[in-house]
This record gives C-alpha cells, structure tokens and sequence, in this order.
C-alpha cells in the first residue's frame, strides 16, 4: 500500500508552525512552553490551536492544516498504516507525559452498592436483560478504551456484550454524562474531577493503577514535516522537553493549573485542573491513593522508545486493528517512534543548559489577555461545593444538544431511546 500524497497548500506561512490540541492536561507541556516563552526561546512563532475531538485532529493533519499535534500514540499507526483514514507517512519524537486518565461511574452505581470492578460486575450480572450500560471513551483505538476495556473484564464483565462503550468527544463526555446519558466513562483530566468535585459522580481507578506508567499522547507529524523542517521540529521539541521539566516540579503545578484554565486553552476552573495536578487527589466518594497521576518529565520519560512503540501497537492488536490492516505489524514502530530525533532534541536542550541559560524561566504568571469570564457567566471561583462547577464558556441549547447526541449515538447502532432512555 503507497502512501497519499498532496499538494502543497496555497498561502500556507512558512512564517510560524500550527500546533494543535485536545483540552486535556496531555496537553499541559505545550501550553507550558508558549505561556513560558520557550518556543520564542529556540526561535519558534508557534499558534496554538484548541481542537474539538480527536478526528478533527487527525484530519487537520493529513490535510496539513496543523503542522503537529498532540495525538493518541494509537494515531500513529492508524495513520501510517491507514486504518479508517488515507495513508500518510508519520512519526513522533517524543512522548507529551504517561498516564493521566481515570475511570468515573455514576452515584446511582454508588448507590446500588458499586465500590469496585468486581461489585460493578455483580449489579450489570444481577440486571443483565433489564438494562444497558453506558461507557463512553474519546476515541476508539485509545489507551482510554483499552483501559477500560481492561478494567471492566478484571471485574468478570465483558465490554462488547455485558455493556455498550461509545466514543464522544473529549470536552463532551462531562456534559453528557450530566445529562444522565452515561453510567461511566475514562478519559483524560480535567474531565473526571469535573464530576468528582461537583459531586455527580467518583472516580473508581485511574489509568496507572490499572497500566503503570502508560503512554499519553506523543507530538505527531507527518514524515514530510519532520523531514523539509528538520530544524524546527528539533527546535520545538527542545522547548516541549524543558517546558516537561518546568511541568513535572511539584512547586509550579498550581501555576500551571492557572495557565491550562485560561479561556483560549481549557476554559475551566484552575480547581479542577488542581485536583489531580497538585493534588490530593479528591475522587469524590471512597478513597483512592494516588501516586503519579500524571508524569511530564521528558528527559526521563519522554523517549518514544521500541518498548512505548510495541505497548501502543499491542493496544491496537488487542482492540482488533491489525483484522483491518496487513500493514500494522512490528516493524512499523522503528519508523514511527523515532527516538533518535528525540536525541537531538535533548541534545539541543542540554548544548542551551551548558550556556548557562536558565532551564526555565521563573517569571510571575501572565495573566491572559483574553477576559476570563463576562459578567452574567456563571463563578466557578464563587460557587460553593454543593453547586455544579460551569464551564465559563455558555452550554449549547439543550435542544439541540439532545439532537447531536441522538445523531451519534444512532450512527453508532444504540438505540437512544432505550439504551438512554432520553
């Protein structure tokens, strides 16, 4: 199988790079490394660009509207291997962090007597034929789905026939969870405390409890990218790698609580972002130790390595990518995690370390120029624990909110009125 090729885009600027993102904390070093100025420090004009979902991600992409992303290492191979989407040649250089994720279920399973997997599985066996359970994850072949999957069968409780896992965009899976439509869900912080702290929900795992140390996401370009800007993608990931060590300092964490929580990244409360960030970690109902939430350090973890390239692969394999696609086999991970660009970009950070330049500057946090929230918007910072935590951006009509959710949910084969019962 060849890969696509295409035209070079009409006014597209050489000028600066395009960098988009999911609102997740996997994105944390990223805007770390624009509200720090390391990207102006290696010589980078660099645009951030918040996405939607992962699909608008990939796609921006393969048509080279984003120079790189932050993307599911399972999206490598989908795309090197055209799984779903046209073949393209891809890499990454380097890992964004490892874990970061948590399962969430519902206080009526609290309620019922779930305080576990195992309990989980009893009450689903005792109403097995009665109802179905809904999970949802952000994206099929994602480390979230196979951690689910994973968790659900430890309890004795088969994901593809016991309960019904859909994919909903990462920023919606709250809000659909909200409106009743879920009775759990894994997916990346802010999105687990976001029910945990309002009290809708708990977190009954996070994802290294059940995959210790897993990979996140990675920076994803395409092969054409990396190979005619050599230097600039060498260039930013010097600066993605010293804004994962600013990142990984317990003292600056509450800092970078307040720069993800800006309104141009992720737009919510510096609260929830804290929960898992600083820490500790508050899972709404039980207790659950937690150690590790998320690691950023990209000197010590942030190597794509043969061993991280052969755990996203078998992630692919085990969700049953390789049924789809001859090309998806082993020796694809050499060409996909390249850690010898990863070399030369810590090279790079380690030749501005002996010029005695500061790893990262301490400057006083920047405040955003963009308003934080208008007037009449609902405060979060005011808001006493018993009222739901808001997003300051304004909730889309229910109406019609009600009718996308519809039209997903019936593109995927479940019935809404049944399964749902909207």
């Amino acid at each position: 199988m060849r890969f696509a090729k295409t035209r070079p885009r009409q006014g597209k600027s050489r000028h600066h790079l395009d960098l988009g993102f999911a609102a997740s904390i996997d994105c944390a070093i990223i805007i770390a490394a624009q509200e720090l100025g390391l990207f102006e420090k290696y010589g980078l004009a660099v645009r951030l660009s918040r996405e939607i979902g992962w699909a608008t991600i990939r796609e921006k992409l393969l048509h080279e509207e984003l120079d790189a992303a932050a993307a599911h290492a399972s999206m490598l191979f989908s795309i090197y291997c055209g799984i779903g989407v046209v073949r393209r040649s891809c890499l990454t250089g380097m890992l964004l962090g490892l874990n970061g994720s948590a399962i969430t279920l519902s206080n009526e399973l609290w309620d019922m007597g779930v305080r576990d997997v195992k309990s989980l599985g009893g009450v689903i066996r005792k109403l097995k034929g009665s109802r179905i359970f809904m999970f949802a994850v952000v994206l099929d072949l994602s480390s979230q789905n196979y951690i689910l999957r994973k968790w659900l069968r430890s309890g004795g409780i088969d994901p593809d026939l016991d309960v019904r896992v859909i994919v909903i965009p990462s920023n919606l899976v709250f809000e659909t969870y909200r409106a009743g439509h879920l009775d759990g869900y894994c997916v990346a912080e802010p999105w687990n405390s976001a029910a945990s702290l309002s009290g809708t929900g708990w977190v009954a795992a996070t994802t290294s409890e059940i995959e210790t140390n897993h990979p996140g996401k990675v920076l994803l370009v395409l092969q054409e990218f990396a190979e005619k800007r050599e230097e600039e993608h060498i260039r930013m990931l010097a600066a993605l790698i010293e804004a994962s060590r600013y990142c990984d300092v317990p003292g600056n964490r509450a800092e970078l609580a307040r720069m993800l929580a800006q309104p141009q990244y992720l737009d919510v409360d510096k609260r929830l972002l804290a929960n898992a960030l600083v820490g500790p970690f508050d899972p709404g109902r039980g207790h659950l130790a937690v150690e590790d939430f998320v690691i950023y350090d990209g000197l010590k973890e942030g190597s794509p390595s043969h061993a991280r390239g052969k755990w996203a692969l078998d992630l692919m394999r085990t969700l049953g990518a390789s049924e789809s696609s001859p090309a998806l086999r082993p020796e694809v991970i050499r060409k996909d995690f390249r850690h010898d660009i990863f070399g030369k970009a810590v090279a790079m950070v380690r030749s501005s370390d002996l010029k005695n330049q500061p790893l990262v500057p301490p400057p006083p946090f920047r405040e955003s120029r963009v308003p934080t929230k208008s007037l009449d918007a609902p405060s979060m910072e005011a808001a006493p624990p018993s009222v739901v935590p808001q997003p300051a951006r304004r909730p889309p009509d229910p109406a019609h909110f009600q009718r996308g959710l519809r039209r997903l949910l019936e593109s995927q084969t479940i019935e809404p009125t049944t399964a749902l019962r909207l």
